[in-house]
């Protein structure tokens, strides 16, 4: 019966490929006839390369390059005014069959949960996995290679974390010292807890040991193949030594560097379809979502009883672990990586002979500002807008000084109301405005963009190859101020279709300097931050940027945010087939005022979050 169901499956996605690919096929030799000088794999101008672009089915799949296509052709920029054009019946066609493929798509023909592969734990999973098995503060990935973020922006990525040879023998020496550590004299209690004794007994007494640690550090209920082939380990080793410590060493440096510890693996099924993820797998999913390390107890238990698909029982939980010290990581690692305040003071920093207040305690004050804010709004279940309207802040008073907000005294980091309307929420953050400038002067053009890209997730075509900020008879002109200089900049027809995007949005923040204090004058004059949207909205400054974005990109915001957090949650990029989930999401966001939780839950139940596609499966259905 699976297989039959696989049959119609497969055949059912071959008859809508045949459809998608049928209507794609009618333009295919406008495109290579009119883009294909210019936009093929050995001359990409723009980044497009059309001939590689339409060999990949369904289009859809790279929604954001033809959309660039689409609006390039529509704006007549492609082909350019030196090139052959197609004649208007020909543009129609073109534009008919992409509009089709691309933005009217048929997603309910599709029903794909995604293939995670088996995967590294990513550095800080390392660390907090080990910390937690043992319950001490451990941190050995300070001497591994830093780790790559993925297409998805996030380094929990399946396609970036691999094994290599260097890490692999950084994971060796890391497991001797972790056992040294436990194994210590000073740990007596870590090893009872840990049921390890060390004592002249029969070595009988492992069994204990085994039966939990294995289990724990497998993350999954060790076989008893497994557990054998351990215990056959300890026993040889004690046998060669005599030394019970030396055979506990031998099986703890053992399991830290087996595949089952260092790669987050799901239970392979038989199945010829997608399928549902088992209850441990799900256990590992959440836990490792929300607190980027391995399930606790509670965890284990339920998923022992087959407990965790229960939505009720799974609900209880995401708010039991949302109260936990350990979800903090949705703000520091989520945020941090989503909104790229991790690199302030590594890739983004002052020299601090030049620039003394530029401390590394500020820094970590401005990351922890951000990260707060993420996590304090995640965990009060507010709505996804008060992420941008928010009225208050978290400082310390060095991070207060820095803002010259008064009346704070003390390290540490604590919530306060504010009195400016321009500080509060994400494009007021101190962190997020000093990632997005240059060293020592701000750029709209830079701040501009990433609002576009990063917050609300409607990347602006890739500029011109040699385009610079500004032409060099603009920037010379120290007469004007930089809103007028963006504004002669527009006046060109190229750069204005994706400069009446950016502009307003970087502009609006120049009251902002290149490290996050709010000025009202630069250079003897006063700041312009008057901006217009392009359909049409008028503000001026941070505060009116704020309202303009919620009341012009509302959904943008909520979606991109629901985009960026289901990928970090799945731990790939996502696909073209992840849409319905998207959408499902969001509209249980509407229903709920754009609450927060409703944003979690909603991952947690949806499809390609319990959800797996059978590897026998993932070449047939992406036509791979």
């Amino acid at each position: 019966m699976n297989a039959m169901r696989s049959l119609i499956r497969i055949f059912a996605v071959y008859l809508i490929s045949i459809t998608q690919n049928a209507k794609a096929q009618q333009i295919e030799p406008l495109l290579e006839k009119y883009c294909a000088d210019c936009h093929n794999s050995e001359e990409a101008q723009g980044q497009l390369d059309v001939v590689t672009l339409l060999q990949q089915k369904p289009l859809v799949r790279n929604l954001q390059q033809w959309r660039i296509v689409i609006d390039r052709i529509e704006g007549g920029e492609m082909p350019p005014e030196d090139a052959e054009q197609p004649n208007s019946k020909e543009r129609d066609a073109i534009l008919k069959v992409l509009t089709d493929n691309v933005d009217n798509f048929d997603y309910s023909t599709i029903r794909d949960p995604g293939y995670e592969p088996a995967r590294r734990l990513s550095n800080i999973e390392y660390d907090n996995t080990v910390s937690d098995l043992f319950g001490t503060e451990l941190s050995p990935s300070s001497k591994f290679p830093a780790d790559l973020s993925g297409k998805s922006g996030f380094d929990n990525s399946a396609n970036t974390l691999f094994l290599q040879p260097r890490l692999f023998e950084r994971f060796v020496h890391a497991a001797d010292e972790i056992s040294n550590t436990i194994l210590s004299n000073e740990n007596g209690p870590l090893q009872n807890r840990l049921s390890i004794s060390i004592g002249p007994q029969p070595t009988h007494a492992l069994t204990s040991f085994l039966e939990d640690f294995l289990s724990r550090v497998f993350r999954r209920p060790a076989t008893d193949q497994e557990k054998q082939r351990y215990r056959n380990l300890f026993v040889a080793t004690y046998e060669k030594t005599n030394d019970r410590k030396m055979a506990y060493k031998k099986l703890i440096d053992t399991a830290l560097i087996s595949p089952q510890f260092l790669f987050k693996s799901e239970a392979v099924t038989t199945a010829d379809e997608a399928y549902k993820i088992g209850h441990y797998d799900l256990a590992n999913r959440l836990s490792y979502f929300l607190w980027a390390s391995m399930p606790d107890a509670e965890l284990f238990q339920l998923a022992e009883e087959r407990m965790l698909f229960d939505k009720g029982v799974i609900t209880e939980q995401i708010q039991r672990m949302l109260k936990s010290p350990k979800a903090d990581t949705l703000g520091s690692i989520f945020g941090g990586q989503w909104l790229g305040f991790q690199h302030l003071g590594t890739r983004i920093r002052m020299d601090p002979i030049d620039n003394p207040w530029c401390t590394d305690t500020l820094m970590a004050a401005m990351r922890e500002e951000t990260s707060m804010l993420l996590n304090h709004a995640f965990r009060k279940n507010v709505s996804a807008t008060e992420l941008l309207l928010a009225d208050y802040t978290f400082v310390n008073e060095e991070l207060a000084r820095h803002y010259r907000i008064p009346n704070v005294r003390g390290d540490n980091m604590r919530k306060i109301n504010l009195t400016s309307p321009h500080r509060g929420g994400l494009l007021g953050q101190g962190s997020l405005l000093a990632v997005t400038s240059f060293p020592g002067r701000t750029s709209p053009i830079v701040r501009g963009n990433w609002v576009l890209t990063t917050v609300l997730g409607t990347p602006p075509p890739p500029p011109p190859p040699g385009a610079a900020e500004f032409e060099a008879s603009i920037e010379r002109r120290r007469d004007l101020s930089t809103s007028e200089k963006l504004a002669l900049h527009r006046e060109n027809q190229r750069c204005a279709s994706c400069h009446d995007q950016i502009d307003p949005l970087g502009v609006a923040l120049e009251n902002f300097d290149f490290f996050g204090r709010y000025q009202t004058r630069s250079r003897g004059k006063s700041i312009d931050t008057q901006a217009t949207l392009p359909d049409g909205t008028r503000f001026e400054g941070p505060a009116g940027l704020k309202l303009a974005i919620v009341g012009s990109y509302h959904e943008e915001f909520v979606k991109q945010l629901t985009r960026k957090l289901l990928s970090y949650a799945l731990g790939r990029q996502l696909e073209y087939y992840d849409k319905p989930a998207i959408d499902s999401i969001y509209q249980q966001m509407q229903d709920n005022d754009y609450a927060l939780h409703s944003l979690i839950e909603g991952i947690v139940h949806s499809y390609p979050f319990k959800n797996k596609l059978a590897p026998l499966l993932v070449s047939e259905v992406t036509n791979e």
